[in-house]
């Protein structure tokens, strides 16, 4: 429709990412991967947030709440673009991730109906991957698996399809959203670069993520550990709820117009 403000989310790639970046892809007309940039070693790229062994007692606040799952890479170099790096083939982490997956939460009461059914065919094909560019593949088809269940249907675009010229990332960014059609960018609170004023002299509105993310019981005694992986959510809460969660507030600028 005419007048319709079109939302540009930009993403690096992630691995069965955590629930706020779905809340960013719910309000977003065009979902656009960063994959142009270099990979970190330590970064969310390729690692997920699980939860602990059933075993493990519920740390202290002090100390992380939860276990990292990783993919392996072959090959890869400090100065490696996302786009490049290749999956370790030689090893069965596709199938180690799912067994782990079942073992920590095969006895939550959702995993069973609303995620094993998605994350076994996902991860028989990530097994398959390989190659130059396989792991941009795999991290794409794992920020997919949950899109159509929680009603998402995002247009997806690469930033390496499009032209890169500016010299900062705030510049990148607004010029990515005039390339793309885009009046609106809608940041993860985590972008603390970005300037806003380059992003009102091309006429793009810049909104700011204020997800507030619901607790909700996660099968352990303790605190409650934030930013766990999308698996962790739909395995402990319906969909039918998680859903609720993604639509926009009855105010603010993604509010549903009245009457």
């Amino acid at each position: 429709m005419s007048g319709t403000p079109v939302v540009l989310v930009a993403e690096q790639p992630h691995y069965l990412p955590w629930l706020d970046f779905y809340e960013q892809v719910a309000r977003s007309g065009v979902l656009l991967i960063l994959d142009n940039v270099q990979w970190l070693r330590r970064g969310w790229q390729r690692r997920t947030r699980v939860a602990l062994a059933h075993h493990m007692p519920t740390p202290p606040p002090s100390e992380p709440g939860y276990q990292w799952l990783s993919i392996p890479l072959e090959g890869a170099h400090r100065d490696s673009l996302i786009s490049e790096l290749a999956v370790d083939a030689s090893q069965p982490w596709a199938r180690k991730h799912l067994q782990t997956l079942t073992t920590l939460y095969g006895g939550r009461p959702y995993f069973k109906s609303q995620v094993l059914p998605r994350v076994e065919p996902f991860f028989a094909r990530a097994a398959e991957a390989r190659g130059p560019g396989s792991l941009l593949t795999t991290l794409l088809e794992s920020m997919a698996v949950f899109y159509e269940p929680l009603g998402l249907s995002p247009r997806v675009e690469l930033a390496s399809k499009l032209e890169r010229s500016h010299p900062d990332k705030t510049g990148r960014l607004a010029s990515y959203c005039t390339q793309l059609g885009a009046d609106t960018y809608y940041s993860g609170t985590g972008s603390l670069y970005i300037q806003p004023g380059i992003f009102r002299d091309v006429g793009v509105r810049l909104l700011w993520q204020r997800f507030r993310y619901p607790q909700y019981p996660q099968g352990r005694e303790g605190r409650f550990v934030y930013g766990l992986s999308i698996v962790d959510v739909l395995s402990n809460v319906p969909l039918d709820e998680v859903r609720q969660w993604l639509q926009p507030s009855p105010w603010g600028p993604f509010a549903p117009p009245s009457g």
